[in-house]
């Protein structure tokens, strides 16, 4: 997700620049409050190995910063 955050950035930082900017970035948007409670309830409902990943993968994926980009329009 902060990766996704780097690619909305200026282009004048370049590598670990960028990367830190995206997370400075990150940590100040609403998304972290989403993954620190979604992350819980994960952890919380006893998930394991394969199970969690796919767990972890769907909560990025419905919830990555295009999604609300083409819901917007």
């Amino acid at each position: 997700m902060v990766f996704e955050y780097s690619a909305f950035l200026p282009d004048k930082s370049n590598g670990s620049e960028l990367v830190e900017s995206a997370v400075s970035y990150y940590l100040k948007s609403p998304m972290v409050a989403t993954v620190e409670k979604v992350a819980k309830e994960i952890c919380c409902q006893g998930y394991h190995g394969e199970e969690l990943g796919k767990k972890v993968l769907e909560f990025i994926l419905d919830n990555h910063l295009s999604n609300d980009l083409t819901e917007k329009k």
